[in-house]
């Protein structure tokens, strides 16, 4: 089976769901693909995707896990951007304290930025939850503190990467990068 199920034909987009992906897969399905061999920008998205995913693994130490959304994930033969959240570990993205670091970040996640840097990069830092044993979910304060925000956020963004933005309430997958 494939790391990403054939794109619909309606929307042009994985079916709805999150599809585990490694880079090597990425590389191969969404940029070097036959499919997409007249391709004029996935090339040099990626190549602008490694760069960006480098500078952020700069700053925080490590990536975690990554969504990559948008036309990117895509039978789009021309996107123009990739659209991407990054998942950051809670202990990494909490050590980010050194206020050229925090900028840093904040730039990274800026896609104007991003833009004026010659990279068309939409990303999102996101900060994963600190909880690790899930078992005691349900106990009161077995969830480490702001982990709340943190799994509202995650929810906020998977339901922003399963949108279409053709409307009618079409629903598309998206891809997981994990290291």
């Amino acid at each position: 089976m494939p790391p990403v199920p054939p794109f619909a034909p309606d929307t042009g987009c994985p079916p709805p769901g999150r599809f585990p992906m490694t880079w090597d897969e990425v590389e191969s399905v969404l940029v070097r693909a036959g499919t997409f061999q007249e391709s004029r920008t996935r090339s040099e998205l990626w190549d602008e995707l490694q760069a960006h995913k480098a500078m952020v693994g700069c700053v925080v130490g490590s990536v975690g896990r990554i969504w990559l959304a948008g036309s990117f994930v895509s039978s789009k033969l021309d996107p123009e951007d990739v659209d991407l959240a990054y998942l950051l570990d809670a202990v990494d993205y909490e050590a980010v304290t050194a206020p050229s670091d925090v900028t840093d970040l904040a730039n990274l996640g800026d896609r104007e930025w991003c833009v004026r840097n010659g990279m068309r990069i939409d990303a999102y830092i996101l900060k994963s939850p600190a909880t690790k044993d899930f078992t005691d979910l349900g106990v009161t304060g077995a969830m480490a503190a702001g982990d709340g925000e943190a799994f509202q956020m995650l929810g906020l963004y998977d339901e922003i990467w399963q949108r279409c933005r053709t409307g009618n309430n079409q629903r598309r997958g998206y891809v997981e990068v994990s290291p």
